[in-house]
């Protein structure tokens, strides 16, 4: 049965489905699906997904008739709260409860959400995450104290590096640079400064490009799994140098 709907629109609404599952932390299996699903569900007949870590397409077809799209899909970030919205918002497509205007609508909605939590929260909670990673290294109070008072301004830094759109190698340099350097000149008040210089700067470890890196190529997307897996690198290596440099500078 022919669609009820022009396959421009099912392309559109489908591309920017997937558009929010890339830049929200999706996997490239998760996004591909995430298309397809949502053109299948509008009515296409047939769906073909190509996905690189900066771009999405997508070919759709009902009988004769074709129509391909592309969009640019830079690299976001984690948005896990955005990837449960959008999968609801999936499931009623698939239930048919929602006509494309109202999946339009919703979709805006999605994407104008603000994130949950303001910035100063965030790097409040990121602080104390890498202080307790300070005591489960062994850290006494101390130790626990400065490194949550390094991360926290390392995560200040990185934010604002981030907002006006440095590179991850630098943001990470930077960040590295300052949560070790404050953390080191303060690693005279404990017994354990080794837990507390290690624990410092690890809010910076690229842990979801990693992981989806893994699935990737478990998946066989090998090219984007290899892309994800040299980000990561690029961050790790920012992370080495801000390192060395506040080492040098600790004289450690």
């Amino acid at each position: 049965m022919k669609p009820s709907y022009s396959l421009a629109t099912i392309l559109t609404i489908s591309l920017q489905a997937g558009l929010l599952a890339h830049q929200s932390g999706a996997g490239t299996h998760r996004t591909s699906l995430t298309i397809q699903r949502t053109a299948k569900a509008l009515g296409a007949a047939r769906v073909e997904v190509i996905i690189s870590s900066t771009n999405i397409g997508a070919t759709i077809e009902w009988g004769s008739e074709r129509e391909t799209g592309f969009r640019k899909a830079p690299h976001m970030g984690a948005n896990f709260a955005l990837l449960t919205t959008l999968n609801q918002w999936l499931c009623a497509i698939e239930q048919g409860e929602a006509n494309p205007e109202l999946a339009q609508q919703a979709l805006d909605e999605m994407a104008q959400k603000p994130v949950h939590y303001p910035r100063w929260l965030i790097i409040i909670l990121v602080g104390l995450s890498c202080g307790s990673f300070a005591a489960l290294f062994g850290g006494d109070n101390a130790a626990i104290v400065i490194t949550t008072f390094g991360a926290t301004l390392g995560m200040l830094v990185r934010f604002y590096c981030v907002l006006r759109h440095f590179k991850p190698s630098v943001f990470a340099t930077a960040a590295s640079f300052v949560a070790l350097l404050s953390t080191g000149l303060l690693s005279h008040w404990t017994q354990t400064p080794e837990a507390a210089l290690a624990a410092s700067v690890l809010f910076l470890i690229p842990g979801v490009p990693l992981i989806n890196g893994a699935a990737d190529l478990l998946n066989a997307n090998y090219l984007n799994g290899m892309v994800r897996f040299a980000m990561s690198g690029v961050i790790v290596l920012g992370i080495a140098i801000g390192v060395s440099l506040a080492l040098r500078i600790l004289g450690i």
